[in-house]
């Protein structure tokens, strides 16, 4: 990779160190909060692609091994308007069947009710993962099949046996000729997580393509170019899909495309109409970008209505800046929404964590947060 990072007392220091080595070229990439309470900077000189001949599924931005072909996302149904989950109302359903509509034959084990009060891993799990607001829904239901753990691991692979069998985890593969089209409300990290899904490919020796429909928010037009630079490949911004459409006939883009949307709510019929327009536009796969931290209740009406938009799985953000990850999981598994990616970094070259049971059991056993996706 051909970033370099600088570091200052301040964010000023910082960049007056990034141009004393790369002039007026140089290029902010991320900017963060070092460990000793000084910034740290991510940059790159303009016009230099961020990847020099980095290709290969065994190098870039995912070390770790990665299946050719994820597991595929469930389906959860086509387009139809959102709904909102009421907790209360759901609470008093009885639970065998509510959990029966989400998990099958699990209804059975939960009203079997190995994992009540008396049950010392529920107890130790209310404690512990209840501090990261994890539902007592998802909670109860973990400790029901960690009881079915026949490992001799630590508290780590017992949550990570039961997150596997409740959750569902489904990472992309980046290199299928699908379109993209993330998702979500403003601030969520839609832009940042389109640039590691782009790296993430460049990495892999691909090349994905930027359409940005964020065009009215201050400064997204120029992000997505810098990104687009930086990575080395074509960006287009848009305020209507028939131009996305047009995009498509005219150039007939042979690389990869993901469209970055501005900021929408699914109980705004006007957001859902142009969320469906634009993916009818390109064929995309929808896929929700959400932060990791929230009121569960909220987090869960989004998911849900995203869900019932066509979405069938997400990305979780900035686990990185929150103590507690527990709504947007507990969301999930409300909602049968499958998870693509968890993300825990600011900068593009840390790139998306894959999602899986491993790195969620240690993320939610942390007493301290802190990086778990790579070591320093």
């Amino acid at each position: 990779m051909s970033y370099q990072t600088f570091y200052g007392a301040t964010i000023d220091e910082a960049k007056r160190a990034m141009k004393r080595t790369l002039g007026d070229d140089g290029v902010v990439l991320a900017v963060r909060r070092s460990q000793d309470g000084g910034v740290e900077i991510r940059a790159i000189k303009k016009g230099q692609p961020l990847f020099k001949g980095e290709g290969g599924s065994s190098g870039g931005l995912f070390a770790r091994g990665r299946s050719s072909e994820p597991a595929p996302a469930p389906s959860l149904g086509g387009l139809k308007e959102p709904r909102v989950t009421d907790d209360a109302e759901a609470a008093k359903e009885p639970e065998g069947g509510a959990m029966g509509t989400l998990r099958g034959d699990f209804s059975k084990k939960l009203a079997s009710g190995r994992s009540g009060s008396g049950d010392p891993i529920f107890a130790e799990w209310e404690h512990r993962l209840g501090r990261h607001g994890l539902s007592q829904r998802l909670i109860r239901a973990l400790a029901d099949e960690a009881h079915d753990y026949a490992g001799r691991g630590d508290e780590a692979a017992r949550l990570s046996f039961a997150l596997a069998r409740v959750l569902r985890f489904a990472p992309l593969n980046i290199m299928r000729d699908v379109p993209i089209m993330l998702i979500g409300q403003t601030g969520a990290g839609k832009t940042s997580s389109a640039a590691k899904i782009a790296a993430s490919a460049a990495a892999q020796g691909g090349r994905i393509a930027f359409v940005s429909a964020d065009v009215g928010r201050a400064g997204a037009v120029e992000q997505m170019q810098t990104y687009a630079d930086a990575l080395d490949t074509r960006f287009w911004a848009v305020e209507e899909p028939r131009e996305v459409a047009q995009i498509m006939r005219q150039e007939r883009p042979k690389e990869g495309i993901i469209l970055d949307t501005p900021g929408v709510s699914p109980f705004a019929s006007a957001d859902v109409n142009a969320v469906r327009a634009f993916r009818e536009s390109l064929g995309a796969e929808m896929i929700l970008v959400i932060p990791a931290s929230g009121d569960v209740g909220e987090h869960t009406d989004w998911i849900t209505a995203f869900a019932d938009l066509g979405v069938r799985r997400c990305i979780i953000t900035k686990f990185d800046a929150s103590r507690r990850v527990g709504a947007a999981v507990s969301a999930c598994y409300q909602a049968g929404m499958a998870i693509a990616y968890f993300s825990e970094a600011p900068f593009i070259a840390d790139g998306l964590i894959e999602a899986g049971p491993d790195y969620l059991a240690q993320r939610l056993l942390m007493d301290v947060p802190g990086r778990l996706g790579r070591k320093s």
